[in-house]
């Protein structure tokens, strides 16, 4: 009887990869994984879009011809399942054998140099994807491949970005692997490359930043902005857990470890310990853990030791980092100013989980459904209490915690989904998530002990705080009782209704609300300005990036210019230019950073004609590379005064001149030109503004004042993503709204084209 073999169709065995890597950022990490299991210790990532070619380089141990024939070109054979573990001792992450279809989910044509250190001579291999049609078979389809002598940064001579080939120089041996690929099937742009370096910076825990580093340069990166960090023990958290779930003596211990770093209590500490019965706990304030240590049984009640054994060793860490909190919270609660704390939560928010050090997607993603994956929203929302009460039980909001589980291959009852987007939902996957709600629930427990008996405290320090409460309480029952009845107050002698609460001190609870309210909108106004500050800022940054590499560039060109070709003159040139950079520099900060300077916070009567021709003359500065040009104007050469704050007056023209440039932006014009000009009358002063742009969307054009409510916005990225903030001109209005003034944007509804925007100030 004859034999005859079975065959694939090629197009099924590009489809089976295509069902494995369908998104382009999962197959850019699985090709990243296989440079780690490689044993590099470095991994280039480099998009030349001169060339419209990708680049993925590592310095690892390489493939033989053997390696090539028997595993790389055999679908689904993987060197690994058998010897996971590497030379230099690392845990292998791959082990299907069809990472390698990552490439064709990124680029019709690839080519590949590698090499081993075996010999002076390479490997070159190349393909072309498209050959994968659906009327052959697979054992029809071939690569090409050959003897090179190429060295690695000859390999690379074709790429643009010289700074990666000097990496290559420096870094690379004989090892290593480099695939160039070609005709690639995304649109690459700055908003891929940016969203690829947030997803690489959680892709390897920072443990791995010494043994492993991943760059991600594009045509203007450096070497030291190309290099991706996985800092996220860099950022500032106020509570901390470290847990690790281990055998021992055939029973499972668990060690947890909490650490405080919340609470600041100043010179008095002693007193204020003692007093909130917290002496004895003085150490866990300054940088000792509380240890704990347990049965696995004494977290989760009712589950076997077959089934723990089953789930395996795993370990973790994880952050409580609150986002932003209020006076009171820091008066009541001793905690630390948190002013400026970096908001870390699209890249590093949510709980993630790595496998042999490598992320399992998509936990902890904030750009997918699966960031709360504990379902903690769900958790607090069934238990909302505040940290300080005395009754139920505090939980963290999901945004608010963040870090990583460690699990390894050795966890088999944990497997991969085939299309490596989760974690197979076994029983032991739902144990492992319960015991981390338990876990965060260790550090829930121990924050709300602390902040209760401070809170105790704070209210035996400040008795007029009990007594406004008193005085709610009874305007609650009395509300109850008036609904309930017809009765009129209690009346003593003298004819006037009984008092329940004592006036001398509700008065003294009065003037305590007043000085609260006004410290409270002197905030706001304050705020309003930092937060015009931050969206001119982040409005321009691609421009604060270009001038920073200009700048470096300049200063490098010119120290090698003298150190290599004792040129000065060169030098000189070089310091000339960067010298243009630095000024550019200063007219960028003298329209944000100077907003806030000290003698602007005060009111005052000023000349709101000067404020503005200063303003003007530095958004002219900044706004000159750009074409753009802001013509100032005053009806007489007068003085026009005003008492405000001239911090705001700023805030108002900032807001209107970064939508202007949004504006110019959208649209080819040939005049750019931002019109400001400002009169009086006996009652108000009025600033008329103007601009040459595009002017409003048909959207708001039977209703401009849309355009005044909070996150209201037109703005759009390349991909069509809204990505305004939505409050620059909510702002204006608030502002204008606090001098009893008015924005009005009428004019809008009758032109085709430019920004018209007139606004009174009562003096």
């Amino acid at each position: 009887m004859a034999k005859i073999p079975f065959n694939v169709d090629a197009y099924t065995a590009r489809l089976i990869g295509r069902e494995n890597v369908s998104k382009l950022d999962g197959a850019i990490i699985e090709l990243i994984k296989n440079t780690y299991d490689a044993d590099a210790s470095i991994c280039i990532l480099y998009y030349d879009n001169v060339t419209d070619s990708l680049y993925l380089a590592d310095n690892g141990v390489g493939m033989t011809y053997d390696i090539i024939k028997r595993h790389w070109m055999t679908i689904g054979r993987s060197s690994k399942k058998a010897t996971y573990v590497t030379d230099s001792g690392r845990i292998q992450t791959g082990a299907k054998g069809i990472g390698r279809f990552a490439l064709d989910r990124i680029a019709d044509r690839c080519t590949m140099l590698t090499g081993t250190g075996e010999s002076e001579k390479k490997i070159i291999w190349s393909v072309d994807w498209a050959e994968f049609r659906g009327d052959m078979n697979i054992t029809e389809v071939n690569a090409d491949i050959d003897d090179s002598d190429l060295s690695f940064d000859a390999f690379m001579e074709g790429c643009t970005n010289r700074e990666v080939i000097k990496l290559i120089r420096s870094q690379w041996g004989k090892h290593g692997t480099i695939f160039k690929m070609a005709s690639l099937r995304e649109q690459w742009n700055e908003d891929l490359i940016k969203n690829l370096r947030e997803n690489l910076s959680s892709l390897i825990p920072y443990e791995l930043s010494d043994i492993y580093k991943i760059y991600c340069f594009d045509n203007e990166s450096t070497v030291k902005s190309a290099e991706v960090f996985s800092n996220i023990d860099s950022f500032a958290y106020d509570y901390k857990i470290e847990f690790n779930v281990g055998s021992k003596d055939n029973s499972y211990d668990i060690v947890y470890k909490i650490w405080r770093d919340e609470f600041s209590f100043g010179a008095e500490e002693d007193r204020i310990l003692e007093e909130a019965g917290l002496l004895n706990e003085k150490k866990f304030f300054h940088g000792n853990p509380v240890v704990k240590e347990c049965k696995f049984t004494d977290i989760i009640s009712g589950v076997s030791e077959a089934e723990i054994e089953k789930l395996g060793s795993f370990s973790g860490v994880l952050y409580f980092s609150k986002i932003q909190t209020t006076k009171k919270d820091r008066e009541k609660y001793f905690q630390k100013d948190i002013t400026g704390r970096k908001d870390v939560r699209d890249t590093f928010g949510g709980i993630k989980i790595y496998r042999d050090s490598f992320r399992v997607r998509p936990y902890g993603d904030p750009k997918s459904s699966a960031f709360d994956w504990l379902q903690l929203a769900r958790r607090k929302n069934a238990s909302p209490a505040g940290v300080g009460d005395d009754k139920g039980n505090w939980r963290v909001s999901a945004d608010q915690v963040l870090g990583s589980i460690f699990i390894s291959r050795m966890n088999v009852a944990l497997p991969d989904q085939s299309n490596r987007e989760g974690i197979v939902e076994t029983r032991e996957f739902r144990l492992l998530k319960e015991f981390i709600e338990k876990i965060i629930g260790a550090l829930e427990q121990d924050r709300q002990g602390v902040c209760r008996k401070l809170s105790a405290y704070y209210a035996k320090m400040h008795p007029t705080e009990g007594i406004e409460q008193e005085i709610k309480e009874k305007a609650e029952k009395k509300k109850e009782k008036a609904g309930r009845s017809t009765v009129r107050p209690a009346v003593v002698e003298n004819g006037t209704p009984e008092l329940t609460v004592d006036p001398v001190a509700a008065q003294t609870v009065i003037d305590r609300k007043d000085e609260e309210i006004e410290e409270l909108q002197n905030e706001i106004k304050m705020l309003r300005v930092l937060a015009t500050t931050g969206i001119v800022t982040n409005t321009y940054i691609h421009e604060f990036k270009t001038l920073s590499h200009k700048l470096n560039m300049k200063i490098v060109m010119a120290k090698e210019a003298i150190d290599l070709y004792h040129d000065i003159k060169e030098a000189s040139e070089y310091i000339d230019q960067a010298n243009d950079i630095r000024k550019a520099f200063n007219s960028w900060f003298q329209v944000t950073i100077e907003a806030v300077k000290n003698d602007k916070r005060k009111r005052r009567k000023v000349d709101i004609t000067m404020v503005i021709s200063k303003l003007a003359d530095s958004w002219n500065q900044t706004l000159q590379s750009k074409g753009i040009r802001i013509n100032f104007s005053r009806e007489e050469d007068t003085e026009i005064l005003l008492k405000c704050f001239p911090y705001e007056i700023e805030t108002i023209i900032n807001n209107l001149v970064t939508n202007s440039v949004a504006s110019f932006e959208s649209i080819k014009k040939e005049e750019k030109l931002i019109i400001i000009k400002v009169y009086e009358d006996e009652e108000y002063v009025w600033i008329e503004y103007s601009d040459t742009g595009a002017g409003l969307i048909d959207k708001y054009k039977n209703n401009p004042e849309k355009i005044l409510d909070a996150f209201e916005t037109s703005k759009r990225d390349a991909e069509g993503e809204l990505v305004g903030t939505g409050m620059g001109m909510w702002i204006v209005n608030n502002t204008v709204i606090d001098y009893r003034g008015k924005v009005d944007l009428q004019k809008n509804r009758e032109t085709t084209e430019g920004f018209y925007a007139t606004i009174s100030l009562k003096k």
